[in-house]
């Protein structure tokens, strides 16, 4: 799977979990994310317990590297209440990717809703194969997300984008895969 195909479909489980805000980050060959669940958004003041969650993490892999104990030791330790700890494995991506082929419907001719996270982090997988880069981190909060990635040169590059300003960009990418690029000039960038 490509990057764009494989953030589509973390972005379909993060959304089946009903995930607001998230911080994901490659784990081995599959993707690992921290997810606050809209639910706990309407409990708790989100942003500071999603902080101490992420600093208390940090804190545990520090402690976790020093000790060498495993990745597996890692993924274990507990976040707190509130936060899901995500790992999305290889063999997990293809069977949410046939769960979401499944539910498909097959005279659907639509075009997918671009507020829906699955094509919102697409579009960002999109962006970074197009610059034949390499996905190191993606963070949603609220109406933005930014991410970075290591291009093929080797330079570190990250980008923010404002959730509204993600239709034109989408349209565009959408419309060149279904009719081929030469209908459609450059796509615009935000």
């Amino acid at each position: 799977m490509s990057i764009s195909q494989e953030l589509r479909t973390v972005g379909q489980g993060l959304e089946s979990l009903d995930v607001y805000d998230f911080d994901l980050r490659g784990e081995g060959n599959g993707y690992f994310a921290f997810g606050i669940p809209r639910k706990a958004l309407d409990t708790t003041d989100a942003a500071t317990h999603f902080g101490k969650a992420v600093v208390k993490n940090a804190l545990q892999i520090a402690w976790h590297r020093l000790t060498s104990r495993s990745s597996s030791d890692k993924k274990l330790s507990e976040a707190g209440p509130g936060v899901l700890r995500i790992l999305f494995t290889p063999e997990g991506l293809l069977r949410l990717e046939a769960a979401g082929i499944a539910k498909r419907k097959p005279d659907s001719a639509g075009i997918p809703d671009v507020t829906r996270l699955a094509q919102v982090l697409r579009l960002v997988g999109e962006h970074v194969d197009a610059k034949a880069g390499d996905l190191l981190k993606v963070s949603k909060r609220g109406e933005r997300i930014s991410f970075e990635y290591a291009s093929a040169a080797g330079n570190l590059a990250r980008e923010e984008w404002a959730l509204a300003k993600l239709y034109g960009p989408w349209l565009a990418n959408f419309q060149q895969r279904h009719e081929g690029p030469a209908s459609f000039g450059a796509r615009a960038r935000h």
